[in-house]
């Protein structure tokens, strides 16, 4: 059996494609940031690696006698969450900083998970920076698979959290689709992906929502009738040049939000498993 080296094993999608490749029974070597997050995982890993992707020099040797690596490493993108680091910095640098160890190494298999739509928006910093790293990793003689999920259910959790807060609300008119996909159903290609020819795979789940009934599904879930704003993108857009003289992260994140409203975001359907699922377990594990 193939021993894998999996990065970003501690963040959302992480946990999920570590459990599957247990259930698979394949021997990990989790590299991680963060030794109480690493431990916490369950069952043990085989290996753990404790290092910081962007610093290269922490990563000497991660992969010697790995056949193939699977990163889920990026930056969160929550507007709560106080992560350092630019999408610069996590998406590509310390991807890239990864890859050359793999090569170094001799890995024979590169699988990374992307986004949907990072040529697309390329422009972005947030999407600039995963679609780099696929141009890298597509021109570095290595065979590759890369995941584009148009949307990770766990992005969405912070919709419940503003409605429970009652503060919730939508850019535009509400209107554009997307179907976001269950990590555990990301989990599952990724695992099945290993092995297998260079291929780039974008990834949707089975139902497509507009940004409204994203909006008023989590609302149900924590059973918030309350106002519900809509925020026209003529009153937000003049204000990022101010955000972005204030906090450059903030400002990446909210024109990545603002994009990603003005247009449908439809991947190919895979997954198995429904938003209102998710959030009603979500809202429950908070009460």
């Amino acid at each position: 059996m193939k021993k894998i080296l999996l990065a970003g094993a501690t963040g959302q999608l992480g946990k999920y494609i570590f459990r599957e490749l247990k259930l698979q029974g394949y021997d990990v070597r989790v590299l991680a940031r963060n030794l109480k997050k690493a431990q916490a995982l369950f069952p043990d890993p085989e290996e753990l690696v404790l290092a910081d992707a962007t610093k290269r020099e922490s990563l000497a040797g991660c992969c010697a006698g790995v056949k193939v690596v699977i990163s889920a490493i990026g930056k969160n993108t929550s507007l709560r969450s106080q992560s350092h680091g630019s999408f610069l910095d996590i998406d590509y640098k310390a991807n890239l900083n990864l890859l050359g160890e793999a090569q170094k190494a001799g890995v024979s298999q590169f699988i990374y998970i992307s986004v949907y739509g990072a040529d697309r928006y390329a422009s972005l910093a947030y999407f600039k920076a995963h679609n780099d790293f696929e141009n890298a990793l597509r021109s570095s003689g290595i065979s590759y698979t890369i995941l584009q999920p148009v949307a990770l259910f766990s992005a969405l959790d912070e919709l419940v959290y503003m409605a429970r807060k009652g503060r919730v609300g939508f850019f535009g008119k509400g209107d554009k689709t997307v179907n976001p996909i269950y990590e555990g159903d990301v989990a599952k290609v990724a695992v099945s992906c290993i092995g297998q020819a260079n291929q780039t795979l974008p990834l949707g789940g089975k139902l497509t929502y507009s940004r409204r009934e994203l909006i008023h599904i989590a609302c149900e879930a924590v059973g918030y009738s309350g106002r519900i704003s809509e925020i026209p993108f003529e009153l937000v857009e003049p204000l990022l040049p101010f955000v972005r003289l204030m906090s450059r992260s903030l400002y990446d994140k909210i024109a990545y939000m603002l994009a990603v409203s003005k247009d449908d975001c439809i991947a190919p359907a895979v997954g198995d498993h429904s938003l209102e699922e998710y959030f009603e377990l979500e809202s429950a594990l908070l009460h």
